[in-house]
């Protein structure tokens, strides 16, 4: 069992920490790791972002060489140390065609790991709660208009940082994904993915929704909602998936239906979750709607 938020909120300032606090209230769905990603509307014009993780610090050489091979320049940068891992965020002047190739080349890089890259795509996840997760990390939040999360109980794949949610993939570096659920086609789909030039970091089949949604928006030209329907297709096993880019929020429930997922829409605010107690720090008189089996809906932002 994990559990799921999502909101559009054009309107707000401080939506990260607002997610933080929705997702305090479902840390008894998965209580092992918890993530965030928000899209921020006011990121330095020409500035992509670029977050990533390091378990070996000797990899950093290796980073140095890939960000020059592809073009780029570190304009700010700033680390964490948290447990096993290094966190590196950086302000990279790079050209907007590149992202994608640099995002796959260090992906391929064993001890390093993007959590995300772009221009106004941010990531941040770790073991532990949503309140650990706010007071060990530097979370940058200006004024991001939606943004998804994610609590993780770990099942059959590792308990660490990198296997926690959100997604993300270098077929379309701007898309995150979180989701609940189990796929049962997962190697099928690895295998599918890998020989289409996936790389997987993890064991998660949550990561294979990832590269097949993003794989499929590279394809279509960034059609987020043709996207999950393909998924809804191509995806077996029992799921609800949030997905979001700087423009489009939306989600797929599996054909069958099990998994929870309520949507409340209200002054402007659209919420989507697993219950319906995580929307009370937004709205404290809700009456939320159960999705339906199947069923496909984004929101253009």
């Amino acid at each position: 069992m994990c559990g799921i938020a999502g909101i559009i909120n054009k309107n707000e300032s401080k939506l990260a920490s607002t997610i933080i606090d929705i997702l305090s209230l479902i840390q008894h769905r998965g209580p092992d790791a918890t993530g965030i990603a928000f899209y921020d509307r006011h990121l330095e014009a020409d500035a992509k972002s670029l977050r990533l993780s390091l378990s070996d610090i000797n990899a950093r050489l290796k980073l140095n060489d890939l960000i020059t091979e592809y073009g780029a320049k570190v304009s700010k940068e700033s680390s964490e140390v948290n447990k096993n891992f290094s966190f590196l965020d950086m302000k990279l002047d790079i050209d907007e065609e590149n992202i994608s190739g640099l995002h796959a080349a260090i992906n391929k890089t064993e001890a390093l790991y993007v959590h995300s890259i772009g221009k106004s795509c941010r990531v941040y996840k770790d073991s532990g709660s949503a309140v650990e997760l706010w007071k060990n990390h530097q979370i940058e939040e200006e004024s991001a208009s939606h943004g998804l999360g994610h609590v993780r109980m770990a099942t059959e794949s590792a308990e660490d940082i990198n296997a926690a949610h959100p997604f993300v993939s270098p077929f379309y570096s701007d898309l995150s994904i979180v989701h609940n659920g189990q796929l049962t086609n997962y190697f099928n789909l690895r295998r599918e993915l890998e020989s289409k030039g996936a790389i997987f970091k993890t064991m998660n089949d949550s990561e294979a929704a990832s590269h097949l949604i993003s794989y499929k928006m590279k394809e279509n030209g960034g059609d987020l909602e043709d996207a999950l329907h393909y998924s809804l297709e191509k995806l077996d096993g029992i799921f609800c998936i949030l997905a979001a880019t700087s423009d489009q929020m939306g989600f797929v429930k599996d054909k069958m239906g099990i998994k929870p997922l309520l949507v409340f829409e209200k002054d402007g605010i659209i919420l989507m979750g697993s219950e319906q107690i995580e929307f009370t720090p937004i709205f404290d008189d809700i009456y939320a709607r159960e999705m339906e089996p199947s069923e496909v809906r984004v929101w253009s932002i």
